[in-house]
């Protein structure tokens, strides 16, 4: 037999061998692992081809075999890619309503720390989406807030609010919802510092998030806060 046709022939037996093998290892009878294979694999003891091609084909072959969960995965995020990435989450899908987010907001200038309580409000206004926030800290203090986000793109939104400078930049992806802007923030002696602010929601199960703010003078951390939110039956 000339050397082209041994190496057809190896390459029919290969091919046969790894399609039953693969049937065998996949199939849920488990009566086919007992039948008798009747495959003619003579030639792969002489296949016609340098030893060396041999073994790594086959070598490649049992890598392959075993790794049928991975490639079984893998063939199914190219099939289903809605599986793989998860879409964006809707802003107004877990803001609407009524939210309560408690937690502690740490000040690293002072090294003071105070506990944090916010009641948060949800729903259309026109095309924007409106947000209303109370807070109520632990020394007293309380603040509100009016938010308008308007969306500009699948899983981006812009927001203002009146202390803002500019507009804030949102991105929602995935299980997280991420803030950033810029205010302008009065201080108790009557000063007001421009800060950067840093929000992000991260969603643990369904209507709870972990909440965390970073707040910054330009470069320099300020302070930071840590909540939990959960949405509010209706």
């Amino acid at each position: 037999m000339s050397r082209r046709g041994s190496e057809f022939q190896y390459e029919k037996a290969r091919a046969m061998s790894n399609v039953y093998y693969r049937f065998v290892a996949l199939a849920l009878n488990q009566v086919h692992t007992k039948m008798p294979a009747n495959l003619g694999v003579i030639l792969i003891g002489n296949p016609g081809v340098p030893r060396y091609g041999s073994e790594l084909s086959s070598a490649m072959s049992l890598f392959i075999r075993h790794s049928r969960v991975a490639v079984l995965l893998a063939a199914s995020v190219i099939a289903f890619p809605a599986v793989a990435r998860e879409k964006s989450r809707d802003l107004a899908a877990f803001f609407g309503g009524h939210l309560t987010a408690t937690g502690k907001f740490q000040n690293y200038q002072d090294g003071s720390t105070r506990g944090v309580r916010v009641d948060i409000y949800g729903a259309f206004d026109g095309a924007a989406f409106k947000v209303v926030e109370d807070t109520a800290y632990s020394d007293g203090e309380r603040r509100h807030w009016v938010w308008r986000f308007t969306k500009v793109a699948e899983g981006r939104y812009v927001g203002q609010r009146a202390d803002l400078i500019g507009q804030a930049k949102v991105e929602a992806y995935g299980n997280r919802i991420m803030i950033d802007y810029r205010a302008r923030v009065p201080t108790k002696a009557g000063k007001t510092h421009d800060l950067n602010f840093k929000e992000t929601f991260v969603f643990t199960r369904s209507g709870t998030a972990d909440y965390r703010l970073r707040v910054s003078l330009m470069s320099i951390p300020v302070g930071e806060a840590k909540l939990t939110v959960r949405k509010r039956p209706r």
